[in-house]
């Protein structure tokens, strides 16, 4: 697991200085305060999928392949219905830029995404 944790630990920066960027931005004027909002929305609301994707994929290292696979899958399931239901309270009851918080939110998602199928295609090799 040492792998993983240097490897989410550069991640976890990398989302940092996006973060950090989009507040510089914020601060120099060049982008709203709603803009912020749903983006740092989105980025937690992706970023808690991700830990929790990291969790089940901790949980699941060295069991046997059918735990595995059910494991993962069990918490992709899990982790889609919890973006989901945050996703819909966010637009629900948050006076949110839509566009921008559902863009950030798929853009988030397919690199975390991303990040846990590298993550397990170099721990099979």
């Amino acid at each position: 697991m040492n792998l993983f944790n240097n490897f989410l630990m550069k991640m976890s920066l990398f989302v940092c200085l996006i973060f950090i960027s989009i507040l510089f931005l914020y601060h120099i004027n060049l982008i709203s305060f709603d803009f912020l909002k749903a983006f740092i929305l989105a980025g937690v609301i992706t970023y808690l999928n991700f830990i929790t994707g990291y969790l089940f994929m901790k949980f699941s290292h060295g069991k046997s392949d059918s735990l595995f696979l059910m494991m993962i899958f069990g918490g992709m399931l899990l982790r889609l219905f919890m973006i989901l239901l945050l996703v819909l309270i966010c637009l629900k009851f948050l006076d949110i830029k839509t566009g921008v918080f559902i863009f950030v939110i798929f853009f988030f998602y397919v690199f975390y995404l991303f990040i846990e199928i590298l993550y397990l295609y170099k721990e099979k090799r």
